[in-house]
């Protein structure tokens, strides 16, 4: 009777095993992300205030010497005649 139990076990146990087999291996792979979009312009935002502008400059690689240049939205700057200069250096 152990013989005939340790055979069941022995067969479940491969039955088991052999459906939790890996997947087929037909799929394709996922496409790479696409790559981050070039930022050519300055955001409007970023001319609303000098706050503003003084901390999204401060936020750019400053040792970056191959990237083209950014251009200015259409307008001015906003400008204040009472705050004091910020400064922009880190």
């Amino acid at each position: 009777m152990k013989t005939w139990m340790t055979a069941a076990a022995a067969t479940a146990a491969c039955l088991g095993l052999a459906g939790c087999g890996g997947g087929s291996g037909d799929a394709p792979a996922p496409p790479p992300p696409p790559p981050p979009p070039v930022v050519t312009a300055v955001p409007d935002s970023a001319i609303a205030s000098p706050t503003a502008l003084v901390s999204y400059l401060g936020a750019q690689a400053a040792a970056d010497e191959t990237s083209e240049a950014l251009t200015l939205p259409a307008g001015e700057a906003a400008t204040s005649e009472t705050d004091e200069p910020l400064s922009v250096a880190p």
